[in-house]
């Protein structure tokens, strides 16, 4: 059989961490430049679908400070991240069929599992550690590689076929996420795409991106195996 690049998000898409993610970024601005009231000063600053970077950006502008030297915001941001993905939250889940999709699909030989995401990959590793999902993703493409998306979508699959062993060929990749942007992603480099709609984009604004198969979550297997070309 012709192998399959399997590409997943993680926010909205594999997980839902109950905002941990916007707190750990508003307490690294608190830490680094000693801001008050970050959460309502960048609260029209969206976060869905984008990199780590292009969020950072847009709450440098909102706040009016200069971007915060990389090195040391990410050490504030990812210890900030630690401690609210310790911290008991009911809210905090796998979202539904997650878990046995990736049994599932890691048991074939012909299918190879990676994350493409827009958060760094600390933190990406950090928001999947509690639910122990880090085993099913060796590598990907992650908001640390790029700015833009569609960058990390064009590394992710890169480095998965490398790691596979395999050519990468377009048609055989496909994109698991929950906005347009995992869409609008996908679509630039010519990958198949599933949407999802347990994250925070509209089903309108979802089918209005076109991807080739839109789903309510990832319940029901059969389904999604198919969605997914297998």
């Amino acid at each position: 059989m012709r192998p399959t690049l399997v590409l997943f998000d993680v926010d909205g898409t594999l997980v839902d961490t109950a905002g941990a993610g916007r707190r750990a970024l508003h307490a690294a601005f608190e830490a680094v430049h000693g801001l008050p009231d970050v959460a309502v000063r960048t609260a029209a600053v969206a976060f869905s679908g984008k990199t780590d970077p292009a969020i950072v950006a847009e709450m440098c502008a909102a706040l009016a400070v200069a971007a915060p030297q990389a090195a040391d915001f990410e050490r504030a941001y990812l210890a900030a991240l630690t401690a609210e993905m310790a911290r008991a939250d009911g809210r905090r889940r796998v979202l539904p069929g997650v878990a046995l999709l990736l049994e599932t699909l890691s048991a074939r030989p012909d299918v190879h599992l990676g994350l493409l995401t827009g958060n760094v990959e600390a933190g990406a590793r950090a928001k999947l550690a509690p639910f122990g999902l880090n085993a099913f993703f060796p590598t990907g493409g992650f908001g640390s590689d790029h700015a833009d998306r569609r960058e990390v979508a064009r590394q992710a699959a890169a480095r998965v076929a490398l790691h596979a062993g395999i050519a990468l060929e377009a048609s055989r990749v496909v994109v698991v996420g929950d906005t347009e942007l995992d869409v609008d992603c996908a679509r630039a480099h010519g990958f198949r795409v599933v949407a999802v709609l347990t994250g925070w984009s509209t089903e309108e604004a979802l089918r209005a991106a076109g991807p080739d198969v839109l789903l309510p979550d990832l319940a029901d297997l059969p389904a999604t195996l198919q969605a997914l070309g297998l």
